[in-house]
């Protein structure tokens, strides 16, 4: 199995997508009508010429609003696995997706897969839409793609920490290509996030990721917000190595015309042979199902040889002891093996969406 991990992760603006003067992407937008550029599209084009160069072996996007967005990634970089997700947005009522694209051989096929949502309601049962995808694979990886509330303080990391991990089963290593919203950079190699005792983070420290890893966002001269000076789009892991963005940032001048996303593609290698809880399965080269039953059919042979074999040397040893007080016709009892019991599990599909409810506990 590769221990090197190829991985991407891209917010690709919903409203790009729409094309539509909406959101804090509003004047991103108008820049791309402005110089006449699909922005969109040219980002599909800049992930199929990312994946040339550096294969990855998984992609996450947050914000998938396009309905044929995951089938182009996956025509442009031929990656076979694939899970999409959205929920429900109840203050504007829309639905927000994530969908997450891997390489099958590298990483194995979805065993389970599962939607949820990191908001919380208010008062009033009102919720935002923060989507949560998590893909656990037949090698035993979970995958996830999420879009983080913002992040104001440690307690938020702790809380978004405690709600991931509650929906996953798996105890094999975890990769998380996110939107964190982390503006004042709160997770970090010093503040992980802890999902079942691991520690993930980009691997580093706040003052690096700061440096080097100002992902958000794309924004006009003089708007409130500022122009690509924000961190927030991570690749979490037990072990992250060379975390970058991999092109240049636009500038928000007149004259700009090289934009994709109000947010910078963000890549990284996560190495899972280094990751220190987390043993990786790989999965056999043949079905699941059928090798899986022949090793569990080998193993309860085995047992009931070694249990014969014990039986019949416990009866051999206690009819020595007891020879000459047993009548002449005493014999050994042949002993019968357990029955053996065959249980059958069902594949599960490499495509699917879902769309996940707002409750926090699914």
């Amino acid at each position: 199995m590769e221990n090197k991990i190829k991985t991407l992760t891209y917010n690709l603006s919903w409203a790009s997508q729409k094309n539509v003067l909406m959101g804090s992407e509003k004047d991103f937008v108008e820049k791309c009508q402005a110089i006449n550029r699909n922005c969109y599209k040219e980002a599909l084009k800049k992930i199929k010429e990312l994946h040339r160069i550096y294969k990855f072996d998984v992609i996450g996007i947050q914000e998938v609003e396009d309905k044929d967005l995951v089938t182009a990634i996956c025509k442009n970089t031929k990656l076979k696995g694939w899970y999409r997700g959205a929920t429900w947005n109840s203050d504007v009522g829309v639905y927000s997706g994530c969908a997450i694209i891997w390489n099958t051989n590298t990483l194995g096929t979805m065993k389970t897969a599962k939607t949820i949502n990191l908001a919380t309601p208010n008062k009033a049962n009102k919720c935002d839409a923060r989507t949560c995808c998590i893909v656990t694979t037949s090698k035993d990886i979970n995958l996830v793609v999420a879009h983080f509330p913002w992040l104001n303080n440690v307690n938020d990391v702790k809380k978004i920490s405690k709600i991931i991990d509650a929906h996953i089963s798996s105890n094999g290593p975890i990769i998380i290509l996110a939107d964190t919203n982390d503006e004042k950079t709160l997770i970090s190699s010093e503040n992980p996030l802890i999902i079942k005792n691991k520690k993930l983070s980009h691997g580093l420290t706040k003052e690096e990721a700061q440096a080097h890893l100002q992902s958000c966002c794309w924004h006009k001269v003089g708007h409130e917000y500022k122009h690509l000076q924000s961190t927030g789009d991570y690749i979490l892991s037990e072990n992250v190595t060379n975390i970058h963005i991999p092109l240049a940032k636009p500038e928000n001048t007149t004259t700009e015309t090289e934009l994709y996303s109000d947010h910078m593609p963000v890549i990284a290698t996560v190495d899972l042979y280094e990751q220190p809880n987390t043993p990786i399965t790989s999965a056999p080269k043949n079905s699941t199902r059928k090798s899986g039953l022949a090793n569990f059919l080998k193993s309860i042979n085995l047992t009931r040889r070694r249990m014969t074999s014990s039986i019949s040397g416990n009866t051999e040893r206690i009819f020595s002891r007891t020879r000459s007080r047993l009548p002449s016709f005493t014999s050994k009892r042949k002993t019968k093996p357990p029955p053996i019991f065959i249980y059958h599990r069902g594949s599960t599909a490499q495509g699917s969406t879902a769309r996940g409810s707002t409750s926090n506990h699914i």
